[in-house]
């Protein structure tokens, strides 16, 4: 997961706002045409990476996720779901979720099981806060976590969400509601962080490994390297 900067593009902020003006609109009613639009401009936003687990997504197997469930209702009753359907600040592309083996899902699909059984839990996690993408950590093996490492066991017994941190919410969300843990996601993740360490090993002037961290920062051709964030958070230890 690494740090979305929203940047709701005008046109498209104006059709959203006549759409739901005009006839009341709602996210499931949305013509195609605002939907291909929205796809799109969080496509570019992202750089066309999934929002979730970093891999490189495009226009024919990415959808729309809603960060608050379209669902969703407070703890006070208040339907904070519709009302935020059409928020552009809410929503974000995200991949099909289908990298794991088996009916093992992860990123939204694996979110969508997770609320049916947990309806009025929010998600804790999101990548439009770089305090929470700075606390996001990788073991050598590719393992994803926030904060400090906790043994998965023990985060799989975070189940009640009301009596827990915001720490422990977010370990829970990376774990168990977008399952971004799965043996697939994690192998990918630790190739990539061992060819870095293989690459940067002799590498003792920071202006090389400068370099080659602002080539993971920096969006080429429209487009981010595929799970970026996880050589960012590799160089960037190097340098301190």
């Amino acid at each position: 997961m690494t740090l979305i900067v929203k940047n709701k593009p005008s046109n498209l902020h104006h059709k959203l706002v006549k759409f739901q003006q005009d006839i009341n609109g709602t996210y499931p009613n949305l013509t195609r045409e605002i939907k291909d639009d929205l796809l799109k401009a969080l496509l570019e936003e992202q750089g066309y990476i999934c929002a979730y687990c970093m891999q490189k997504i495009n226009q024919s197997n990415s959808s729309i996720e809603h960060i608050i469930g379209q669902s969703f209702i407070d703890e006070n009753g208040y339907n904070l779901g519709e009302e935020n359907q059409l928020n552009y600040e809410n929503l974000l592309a995200v991949c099909e979720g289908k990298s794991c083996k088996g009916n093992n899902q992860h990123c939204d699909k694996s979110r969508a099981v997770y609320q049916d059984k947990v309806p009025k839990r929010r998600l804790f996690i999101t990548p439009l806060e770089n305090r929470i993408i700075q606390n996001i950590k990788y073991a050598n093996n590719g393992f994803i976590f926030y904060d400090d490492f906790t043994e998965i066991k023990d985060i799989e017994e975070m189940s009640n969400h009301t009596e827990l941190s915001e720490v422990e919410n977010i370990k829970y969300d990376l774990q168990e509601v977008l399952n971004l843990n799965c043996e697939e996601l994690k192998t990918k993740r630790g190739i990539l962080l061992n060819a870095l360490k293989r690459l940067t090993k002799n590498w003792t002037h920071k202006e090389k490994i400068e370099k080659e961290l602002i080539r993971y920062q920096t969006k080429t051709s429209s487009q981010y390297e595929e799970m970026c964030q996880v050589a960012i958070y590799h160089l960037s230890k190097k340098l301190k």
